[in-house]
């Protein structure tokens, strides 16, 4: 005899065979607790929810939500880093496509670059350039320059082409890196270039 047919339990409660005298017992489902299984489960200030750590745990009666916080993107489980609010700045002048160094010098590289984000501010520019510079240019032998369109705000973010300009070859030398548009500046997820000598430039 099944003593779960008669729904003893109540509701947010679930019925199970045997365990005591009157043959079932009521295990209050995920969520609630209490004898009636009435009490809401306060998952949040119990620590009892998988929301990422940088997402606000908001409790709903008998569950949770989880939302990513500011600077974050995600579904509130994943919340990971808004490049828009979290780059590192390029703000040297001599990084500027105009800044010239005699030819046969050897300028700086861009090797020490961590990968990550980074947006273009001051005397370094605005930007990446999106037309060729020449060599010997933005303080360095094989400036790196932006092949293709800037994209919009809607198109989120975008894969790019960067060219390296060696002698006549404007792009002899490139490498993916990831962009996006802010709204009002550009941010740049860039990655160390392939050898030495090798340079990002910026422009306004």
């Amino acid at each position: 005899k099944n003593a779960c047919k008669k729904k003893p339990c109540p509701r947010n409660a679930i019925c199970q065979v045997g365990f005591s005298s009157e043959g079932y017992r009521c295990v209050c489902v995920p969520g609630y607790t209490s004898e009636d299984c009435t009490e809401d489960v306060d998952e949040c200030n119990l620590g009892e929810n998988k929301c990422d750590s940088n997402a606000e745990c908001i409790n709903t009666r008998g569950s949770y939500d989880c939302k990513c916080k500011e600077g974050f993107t995600g579904d509130g489980l994943t919340c990971t880093a808004n490049g828009c609010y979290n780059y590192s700045t390029l703000r040297d002048a001599k990084r500027k496509s105009t800044y010239e160094i005699p030819r046969y010098s050897e300028g700086v590289c861009d090797n020490w670059l961590s990968e990550g984000w980074y947006r273009f501010e001051g005397a370094a520019g605005t930007k990446m350039p999106t037309t060729s510079v020449d060599d010997y240019h933005c303080n360095t032998v094989f400036p790196g320059w932006l092949n293709g369109a800037e994209p919009t705000v809607g198109d989120g973010e975008v894969f790019r082409t960067v060219c390296f300009t060696r002698g006549a070859d404007t792009c002899k030398h490139s490498i993916t890196i990831v962009m996006k548009n802010c709204g009002s500046y550009f941010i740049y997820k860039l990655v160390p270039p392939p050898a030495c000598n090798y340079r990002y430039c910026g422009t306004d």
